[in-house]
């Protein structure tokens, strides 16, 4: 009976330590994040991003930027809600120009059209790099070298999401599933860390809510991703 108590006390420590989940919001204030604070707020434990066509008007794309580091290797994980236009989650990130909130880089997209709904695009770079459902090696353009299941999700009700950037692996998962998996082997042009941001889209007015924000910085010590 001791040996099997110990072993459960040994697996139970390994699962522990398997997780170093670091919140990325406080839930109650914009500590830590930089945005335009016209647009950006905390509601009811969210951030809320909201542009309109008058006081709240976005001229172009603009972002609330985490300053809590460039992370390179993570999983990054968060629950999104997003009506109007669309948004997305930049990581492994530049930022271009600090004033006006703007950076450039991967994206996970957060689009109402199923095909671009969990995509990579790489904004200020190289465009859309996958669509939902591919997987692909990347390049100066994508080369597509799988297919993945894209089941039908509501981009204007809560989800779950989840980025796994590992060396030149990058992928991005919808409710549990696997959405989009990029090999970035281009020498000069992919990302090795950079700073993660949230997106509010220029154009016709938008609201963006996240919660649940957390990132694992040592995904080697952590559970592999669930497929």
């Amino acid at each position: 009976m001791s040996r099997i108590f110990i072993l459960l006390i040994l697996g139970f420590s390994c699962l522990a330590a398997q997780a170093d989940w670091k919140p990325l919001f406080n839930g109650n204030d914009l500590a830590g994040w930089s945005g335009d604070p016209r647009l950006w707020r905390v509601n009811d434990g969210m951030i809320v991003g909201e542009t309109n066509d008058s006081d709240k008007k976005a001229a172009a794309n603009t972002f609330l930027i985490w300053q809590g580091g460039e992370p390179g290797d993570f999983i990054l994980e968060y629950k999104a809600r997003i009506t109007g236009n669309n948004s997305g989650v930049q990581y492994r990130s530049r930022i271009i120009d600090a004033a006006k909130w703007s950076v450039g880089g991967y994206q996970m997209d957060l689009h109402p059209n199923q095909r671009y709904l969990g995509m990579l695009y790489e904004e200020r770079g190289r465009g859309i790099a996958c669509l939902r459902g591919q997987k692909v090696k990347l390049a100066d353009k994508p080369t597509e070298t799988g297919k993945l299941g894209t089941p039908a999700v509501n981009l204007a009700e809560w989800n779950t999401y989840r980025i796994v950037a590992r060396g030149h692996t990058l992928q991005h998962y919808v409710n549990g599933q696997l959405a989009a998996e990029i090999e970035d082997v281009h020498p000069e042009k992919r990302a090795a860390k950079g700073v993660i941001a949230l997106q509010l889209h220029a154009g016709p007015p938008m609201k963006a809510e996240f919660k649940d924000l957390r990132i694992d910085i040592t995904p080697e010590s952590g559970p592999p991703p669930a497929n």
